[in-house]
């Protein structure tokens, strides 16, 4: 068999111009992947920021329990929480604590106060409010201000109208 015989393959390249016509997305696609991220960010961001709220509800928690250590320790050695209701509930030195604010560093997000109850217990109660800081980035949190008293009850207040009511907020803000 002679080689010049053999069928001759024929390599077809496209027409430049139709393979130019071909690239890239059309405007359908692009605005059908916008519409899709829009939807998505559109049910995730809400679920983010709730989660980042219960972050910061957590680290509060914390501090709250840091600040009732230590005034269980002062009333372990003076048998008193204050002596009287003001500024610094009895000069306990509870102010000058790091616990105070939350977080400790950076933005306040809640302020701790404390208020012992002198009038009918002798400064044998308190309660630990965490009021939310009006600049900080959980000012507008439903779940509102967090409270706890001596013996534990653990109470909310100014909650927003995502719960029913104080009772469904304590629920979902305390667990």
């Amino acid at each position: 068999m002679n080689p010049t015989d053999e069928p001759v393959m024929h390599l077809r390249f496209p027409n430049p111009s139709v393979r130019a016509a071909q690239r890239g997305f059309t405007l359908i696609e692009l605005m059908i992947v916008v519409a899709v991220v829009g939807i998505l960010a559109a049910v995730a961001y809400p679920s983010y920021t709730e989660y980042v709220a219960r972050g910061h509800r957590s680290d509060l928690k914390t501090q709250m329990a840091a600040a009732q250590q230590w005034l269980e320790r002062h009333y372990s050695a003076t048998y008193v929480y204050g002596t009287s209701t003001g500024s610094d509930a009895g000069n306990t030195g509870f102010n000058a604590q790091p616990f105070v604010r939350s977080p400790t560093q950076g933005s306040v997000r809640y302020d701790l106060s404390l208020v012992v109850e002198t009038a009918t217990t002798g400064g044998q109660a308190y309660t630990l409010t965490a009021t939310r800081n009006a600049n900080g980035s959980m000012k507008s949190d439903p779940c509102g201000d967090l409270s706890v008293t001596n013996t534990g009850v653990k109470s909310v207040a100014n909650q927003g109208d995502r719960y029913a009511n104080a009772a469904a907020a304590l629920d979902a803000c305390w667990q």
